[in-house]
């Protein structure tokens, strides 16, 4: 049984929705555990250290990790906003592929190399309709934004590290992680329960919601990073990616119609269900086989999609209630 009571973790972009999730499983688990984030500052937590810092230091991120003596790293900063990928290239670049590089190096150049777990993404996979489940073999193509290649240029950069200089690293892909606390209002989720605060109905801009997805919860999310960091020893686990899923695709229209029942559900509102659609049609299928995580982590999702939608239409109501 593997003892996060014993171990000592930085989790980059601790100020995060995932990473603040993280945190808190962590330390729930007894683990000790120190925040790295450019956003945030001591004030933000008690429960935990925190360190302001950038990822494009080199230097301070190496004095970081050689001074913290840390057991494991979990890489989940980025740059994550799909749009403002489009309107900050380089940006993003930096963010998401020369932190990432940074990490890994490192990690590499300290005295005690430390575990390295990194959030990738289903972006990896570009833009698909694949009829099928995507594996991780699947390969990486073209996307319509410049997030996707970032994250898939990070996400081999680690696992070549794994394979050149034998770091225990290895990355995550998933899909759409949803649940309490997200405040990405670029985000389906966040952005119909916005509306349906409103009293509006769901809103589909892009497509015409015939495109197919899959959501994944963030206790889900943050239960597969801890799996991949509880295995890293094994070779089987060691310089591979994995996908994280929901486990069962979803039509688009369907999601957002589900999103602000959770709504109603929740708050006692008799919000619209039935979405507003405005987009074109779009032959887009996405959603990964999670059959390799099964296999080797013993991981499945846990958490039913409607009773999660309603966990976060709680949060976001009293979120907004303050």
């Amino acid at each position: 049984m593997f003892d996060w009571a014993s171990q000592k973790v930085l989790v980059t972009g601790a100020a995060g929705f995932c990473g603040a999730h993280l945190c808190e499983v962590l330390l729930a688990k007894g683990a000790s555990v120190v925040g790295f984030d450019m956003r945030a500052n001591a004030s933000e937590s008690s429960a935990y250290q925190v360190e302001t810092g950038d990822l494009l230091d080199l230097p301070a991120l190496c004095v970081t990790i050689e001074r913290g003596g840390f057991d494991v790293v979990f890489h989940l900063a980025a740059q994550p906003i799909v749009s403002l990928s489009i309107e900050q290239p380089i940006e993003t670049m930096q963010a998401n592929i020369v932190g990432t590089y940074n990490v890994c190096e490192a990690i590499r150049l300290s005295s005690n190399p430390p575990k390295l777990v990194f959030a990738s993404s289903g972006a990896y996979y570009g833009a698909t309709n694949a009829s099928h489940p995507i594996s991780e073999d699947e390969p990486a193509l073209s996307a319509s934004n410049i997030y996707a290649p970032t994250k898939a240029a990070a996400d081999l950069a680690v696992r070549c590290y794994a394979r050149v200089y034998g770091l225990r690293a290895a990355s995550c892909r998933w899909m759409n992680t949803y649940g309490p606390g997200d405040l990405n209002w670029s985000r389906v989720v966040p952005a119909t329960f916005a509306r349906a605060h409103d009293g509006k109905p769901g809103l589909i801009a892009q497509t015409d919601g015939t495109n197919v997805l899959e959501m994944l919860h963030v206790r889900d999310m943050i239960e597969a990073y801890l799996r991949v960091a509880e295995h890293l020893d094994r070779p089987e686990v060691r310089g591979e990616a994995f996908n994280f899923g929901g486990g069962r695709p979803l039509v688009l229209r369907e999601l957002v119609a589900r999103v602000t029942r959770a709504w109603n559900d929740a708050t006692g509102a008799d919000v619209p269900t039935e979405p507003e659609v405005r987009g074109p049609k779009v032959d887009s299928v996405k959603y990964l086989d999670i059959s390799e995580a099964k296999r080797v982590l013993g991981w499945e999702p846990q958490i039913d999609l409607d009773e999660g939608l309603r966990e976060a239409a709680r949060w976001y109501a009293g979120f907004w209630s303050q």
